[in-house]
């Protein structure tokens, strides 16, 4: 048979194949085509967008498609702020923003949607959605727009209440509704449209129970220093590309006044004053924790016993929680002890008196089950209980010693005398324990803690000994005797920071932060002029940086107050990770002028480099897939592929 005559053949084969891989290829469900990734579209709205006079009790907003309204409700802000929440309904392809109240006369509404509108199919949103109208015969066109930051750590505060008061009277805050309001994005930015001109005062609030005001002490508050009149200018743009020889257009645009504004979020130190926690933890030891510090107003009385030296009091660092020591056993020993305790609180007038609190301690040994009695027999001999003795804590561990850090010592107890020449230290290999020069000195922070500093030379191998009869607590009992042998870190491990600052106007806290979120401080230093920062003996590691402009000098981040109208201290970070190596030291200009965007952008450089590198590959893997003609013969194998065993 000639060529010519087998091409019908060949067709109708060709033909068979064709439907024979398509029916193997395409097993189980339909694709439905592509995914749908366009929002829906609004096509009608009651009223008319900057709608005037507008007297129903209803706004409607058609689109092009079905949408979901779940999240409508907890998302829409509407500006000013109605009393009651609106019902949000939808009517085929509408939603429907019903009014349960009468609406102010001659005032301009800002409908704040958000993202919340999202389409049936595939829940894409419509992105930023705001509406507006007025119910009188003038709209309203001012706005102002701005940012809401944490004060202490500058990260932007989602979702949070921006407040405008035309009443700039400094209670408004606390006891009347805002005339306008907005909620910040994920950002932390806000906008706040369709405002009248007028004077205002502005604030953050984080209203934790939806009333829209300040609740002094128990929410989160910001506010701006000065009164604000919003006001916008109309700046011209000439067009000389428009048609005709001799005409020019005449465009531009508008800028809103003031600024954009950054507000600082911070929560008030209010003295509200109570005993939070009172406890007997152990027949030795109670503790009492207040809301407030208690320096100079806390007193003790024991109330069941006369007894004179009976306590030890150990506070924390802001006094504001106590350990108190049984320092009298036989005080330790009774059972129940009634106490009053001392300290200042506010009256109903704010004006401070001593007040006193009595309270009943229990404490009952838990009976020892394990030990049985024993039958009496001659040959039992009577035990001889041993001699009590405490351990040491201290902070030396099976790894390499830092060579900048203090040996600590911390005892259980209270201590009633220690004697620092039973303490020595001398090298491991030295047969005659000759002792090396150190310092010895009590933690002036730390309770029950001491320290011991010394020029620890690196990859050294140490050996620390402390005599039974070194110290006595003050029930009498000594310590153990500690042997510790320790190897200090080689000198190449570590790496250094150096920061040359410049721009210092005041004393500055420099903190040294670990990479996390936290902000766990590994080192701090305090310059009062531009001065070269020195952060050595570093772990190899990610660090942060992050200054405190210390206005007050007290050594710590001061948050404000808007009682007395003071914002908290400023903060600022170098918005990079510093990466530590070993035996190398990082140069490092910093000019710490105030920053008034209070921009905060840490990049971790690396972290990017690495992420680009695995986008770059995995491109490029794609691409020689899509290229390479084997590979693509090889898919045909693969499940829901042609070839073999797939029918």
């Amino acid at each position: 048979m000639k060529i010519i005559n087998k091409i019908p053949y060949l067709i109708v084969a060709v033909s068979i194949w064709l439907a024979f891989a398509s029916s193997c290829a395409n097993q189980g469900m339909p694709t439905g085509g592509p995914r749908d990734s366009i929002p829906p579209v609004i096509v009608s709205t009651k009223p008319d967008y900057q709608a005037l006079n507008y007297k129903e009790d209803e706004v409607n907003i058609t689109f092009n498609e079905f949408i979901i309204p779940d999240e409508v409700s907890e998302k829409l802000v509407i500006s000013p702020p109605l009393e009651k929440r609106p019902s949000i309904l939808t009517k085929s392809k509408t939603l429907i923003i019903r009014f349960n109240e009468e609406l102010l006369d001659s005032t301009t509404y800002s409908m704040d949607f958000k993202n919340s509108v999202v389409d049936n199919n595939e829940k894409n949103p419509y992105e930023n959605l705001r509406f507006s109208f007025s119910t009188g015969d003038t709209y309203d066109s001012l706005r102002l727009a701005g940012k809401v930051i944490n004060a202490f750590n500058l990260e932007p505060v989602e979702n949070t209440l921006v407040a405008l008061h035309n009443n700039l009277q400094d209670s408004a805050v606390y006891s009347t509704r805002p005339d306008y309001i907005a909620k910040t994005d994920d950002k932390g930015i806000f906008l706040i449209d369709n405002i009248k001109k007028d004077k205002y005062h502005i604030f953050s609030v984080n209203d934790a129970n939806n009333d829209l005001m300040y609740n002094e002490g128990a929410e989160k508050i910001a506010f701006y220093d000065s009164v604000i009149v919003p006001y916008a200018e109309f700046h011209e743009e000439l067009d000389t590309l428009s048609k005709g020889v001799d005409s020019i257009l005449i465009a531009g645009h508008t800028h809103f006044y003031p600024g954009p504004l950054y507000l600082r979020q911070f929560t008030e130190d209010i003295f509200t004053q109570y005993l939070s926690t009172s406890r007997r933890d152990t027949r030795y030891k109670c503790t009492f924790a207040f809301n407030e510090p208690v320096k100079d107003s806390f007193d003790i009385r024991l109330l069941n016993k006369e007894a004179d030296d009976w306590y030890l009091i150990e506070p924390n660092e802001e006094y504001d929680s106590l350990t108190v020591w049984l320092a009298d056993t036989t005080v330790a020993r009774m059972d129940t002890l009634l106490m009053e305790l001392s300290y200042l609180q506010l009256d109903s007038a704010n004006t401070l008196y001593l007040h006193k609190d009595t309270l009943d301690l229990n404490f009952s040994d838990k009976k020892d089950d394990s030990r049985q009695k024993r039958k009496s027999r001659k040959e039992d001999k009577e035990e001889t209980p041993p001699v009590p003795q405490f351990e040491w804590i201290t902070n030396l561990t099976s790894s390499a010693f830092d060579l900048n850090d203090d040996i600590i010592l911390t005892s259980p107890q209270p201590l009633k005398n220690i004697d620092g020449s039973e303490i020595l230290i001398f090298l491991a290999k030295d047969t005659l324990k000759t002792p090396i020069d150190f310092d010895f000195a009590k933690d002036t922070a730390l309770h029950r803690t001491y320290r011991i500093s010394a020029q620890w030379e690196p990859e050294t191998l140490y050996t620390l000994e402390i005599d039974s009869a070194a110290c006595e607590n003050i029930y009498g009992i000594t310590s153990k005797k500690l042997s510790k042998i320790f190897e200090t870190q080689e000198e190449d491990y570590y790496g250094e920071i150096n920061i040359n600052i410049t721009g210092v106007k005041a004393p500055v806290i420099i903190q040294l932060l670990e990479n996390t979120d936290e902000e766990n401080v590994v080192s701090q230093k305090t310059i009062r002029d531009n001065k070269t920062v020195i952060f050595d003996y570093l772990a190899p590691d990610k660090y942060k940086i992050k200054i405190i402009h210390d206005n007050n000098r007290n050594g710590k981040w001061d948050t404000g107050s808007f009682q007395d109208k003071y914002q908290p201290e400023r903060v600022a970070y170098i918005n990079e990770v510093i990466k530590v190596r070993s035996n190398w030291v990082n140069n490092i200009n910093w000019d710490i002028k105030p920053d008034p965007t209070f921009t905060k952008n840490i990049r971790d450089k690396e972290l990017e480099e690495r992420k680009r590198k695995e986008a770059e590959e995995k491109a490029g893997e794609e691409r020689e897939q899509r290229e390479d003609p084997m590979q693509q013969q090889n898919n045909m194998f693969r499940p829901g592929g042609f070839g073999p065993g797939s029918m």
